[in-house]
C-alpha cells in the first residue's frame, strides 16, 4: 500500500471515529457510563478530532507545495510560484557546494584507479577487450593506407634490388646448403622415395616394358638361336620387367635403409656406405654446378621475370591482403568465374580472410604491456596519479559549466512538468507527514483534554 493511500485512510478513519465518539450521539455512551466513562469518551473524541484536524492541516500543507488545495490560491502552489528561487538554490547547492572540485576529488582520491584497471583486465575479460580495441584501431589506421601510392614508391626499389641480385653468390649458397651432409641425406631420401613412386607408376612400367621389348627384338634379330635361348629360359618381356623391378626396388630400399639408419644403432659399414653416397651425390651436384653457366642462366631468368613481373601490383596486393586484411582478389575472381558458370545458382559465400601479419605482434605487445603494468607498483602509482590529476584538471577546467548544465536541464521543464517530476519523486514520502500529523494531533488532543480536565477540577 502506498503512503498516500495510508495517509488518506488514516484521515478518513480519524474523521469517522471523531464523529462516532461525540458524547451526544456516540453509541459508546451506553457502554461508557458514569464519570470515568464520560472521561474516556471525551478523551477519545478529542484525540480523534485533533487527529482529523492535524491530518487535514498536513494534507493541505503537502498539497499546497504542488497545487491549489480546495481551489485556495493564497500561498499555495509553492513550487510553481517560487520556481526561479528554488532553481537558483538547487543550482547553487549542487553545482557549487555538492559537486565542487574539492568534494569530488576527496572521493576520487580514496579510490585506487590502478587496481580498478587490474581488476578489469583480470576479471572482466578486459585483456581480450583491450586486444580487440587495439586491433580495431590498428585496422582503421591500416585500412586508410593508400597502398597504391606506397607500392608505387617501393616498386622501383624492389625492381632495382632484383636486377642487382648477385645470382652467383645466391647460387653458390644454395649449392653449399644442398651438398651439406644433413641436407644431402634428406634430399637423397626424398629422391629414393620419389624413385619408388615413379618406378611403380603405370606409365613408367609401360615405357620400361616397351624398351625391354625393343631391346629383346634387337638382340634376337635374325638369330633363331638367341630366340631359342630366351624361350627355353622362359624369359618373357613381363618376367624381365619383374626381375628389373625387383632388382631396382632392392637397390633403392637398401640405399634408403642405409641413409635412414642413424644414431647409436648405425654400424661402421652402414655409416661408411651412407657417407659414400652423400659424397657421391655432393660431387655430382658440384660437378654439374661447375659446368653450368650460372650468369647467363640467371640473366635470362631475371630478364624474363622482369618482363612479366608487375612490382607495383604485387606490392599493392600483398599490402591489401596482409596489412589491410582484404580478401585475396584471386579468390574473388575464382568465385566470380564459378558464379558465371552457374548463373542460375545463387551462392552466398563467406570468404575466409587471411589473418593480417600484424595481429599476433599487436596481441603479444598488448599482453606484455598489461603484464608489465600488473607486476609493477611504480607504473600503477604513476597511472593512479595521472588519472587523478587528469580528472582534477578536467573538473577545474569545466567547473563553471556544471551549474550551467544543471540549469539548462531544469529549464527544459515547464511549470507543469517540473511539478510532476518533483511530485513523482517525493510526494509519496511527503505523505508520511500527513500520517505523522494525525498521530501527533491525536496525542496532543488527548493531552490537552487531560490538562483541561485537571485544570477544571482544580478550579472547583
Amino acid at each position: 500500500m502506498e503512503n498516500k493511500t495510508k495517509a488518506t485512510a488514516t484521515l478518513a478513519t480519524s474523521a469517522l471515529l471523531a464523529v462516532s465518539t461525540l458524547p451526544e450521539i456516540s453509541p459508546l455512551k451506553f457502554i461508557l457510563t458514569g464519570a470515568s466513562g464520560g472521561f474516556i469518551l471525551g478523551l477519545l473524541n478529542h484525540g480523534f478530532l485533533a487527529a482529523t484536524i492535524g491530518g487535514m492541516a498536513d494534507w493541505f500543507g503537502v498539497t499546497a507545495l504542488f497545487r491549489k488545495p480546495l481551489g485556495i490560491g493564497f500561498h499555495t502552489e509553492i513550487l510553481r510560484r517560487n520556481r526561479a528561487r528554488i532553481m537558483d538554490a538547487i543550482v547553487e547547492f549542487v553545482g557549487t557546494d555538492l559537486l565542487n572540485t574539492k568534494n569530488i576529488m576527496e572521493t576520487v582520491r580514496d579510490e585506487n584507479t590502478a587496481q580498478l584497471l587490474i581488476d578489469y583486465f583480470e576479471q572482466n575479460k578486459g585483456r581480450l577487450k583491450t586486444k580487440l580495441l587495439v586491433r580495431e584501431v590498428m585496422g582503421e589506421l591500416f585500412g586508410g593506407l593508400d597502398t597504391k601510392k606506397i607500392s608505387q614508391g617501393i616498386a622501383p626499389i624492389l625492381e632495382t634490388e632484383i636486377k642487382n641480385l648477385d645470382a652467383q653468390k645466391l647460387f653458390d649458397a644454395v649449392i653449399k646448403v644442398v651438398t651439406s651432409d644433413k641436407h644431402s641425406r634428406k634430399i637423397l631420401i626424398a629422391l629414393f622415395d620419389t624413385g619408388h613412386k615413379i618406378l611403380r607408376s603405370p606409365h613408367m612400367q609401360a615405357e620400361i616394358l616397351k624398351k625391354i621389348t625393343e631391346l629383346r627384338e634387337a638382340y634376337e634379330g635374325d638369330s633363331a638361336g638367341r630366340a631359342l635361348v630366351l624361350s627355353s629360359m622362359d624369359l618373357t618381356d613381363e618376367k624381365i620387367l619383374n626381375i628389373l623391378n625387383e632388382t631396382v626396388e632392392k637397390k633403392i630400399s637398401d640405399a634408403e635403409k642405409v641413409l635412414n639408419t642413424t644414431g647409436a644403432l648405425v654400424d661402421s659399414e652402414t655409416a661408411n656406405a651412407a657417407d659414400e653416397m652423400i659424397k657421391t651425390f655432393g660431387g655430382f651436384v658440384k660437378g654439374a654446378a661447375g659446368s653450368f653457366n650460372t650468369k647467363k642462366f640467371f640473366d635470362d631468368i631475371t630478364g624474363l621475370f622482369m618482363q612479366k613481373f608487375d612490382a607495383t601490383g604485387f606490392i599493392k596486393t600483398w599490402l591489401d591482403i596482409n596489412v589491410k586484411g582484404e580478401t585475396d582478389p584471386k579468390i574473388l575472381e575464382k568465385l566470380r568465374r564459378q558464379q558465371a558458370a552457374n548463373p542460375k545458382t545463387t551462392l552466398i559465400v563467406e570468404v575466409e580472410r587471411k589473418p593480417v601479419i600484424w595481429k599476433d605482434a599487436v596481441d603479444y605487445l598488448v599482453d606484455a604491456k598489461i603484464d608489465e603494468f600488473i607486476n609493477s607498483e611504480s607504473l600503477q602509482k604513476k597511472f593512479d596519479n595521472l588519472i587523478k590529476d587528469f580528472i582534477e584538471g578536467l573538473l577545474e577546467e569545466y567547473r563553471g559549466q556544471i551549474p550551467t548544465m544543471i540549469r539548462e536541464r531544469l529549464d527544459k521543464f515547464n511549470d507543469d512538468e517540473l511539478t510532476e517530476f518533483v511530485e513523482g519523486h517525493v510526494a509519496d514520502d511527503l505523505q508520511m507527514i500527513r500520517i505523522n500529523g494525525s498521530v501527533c494531533g491525536a496525542a496532543v488532543g488527548m493531552l490537552l483534554f487531560v490538562v483541561a480536565q485537571i485544570i477544571e477540577r482544580l478550579m472547583r
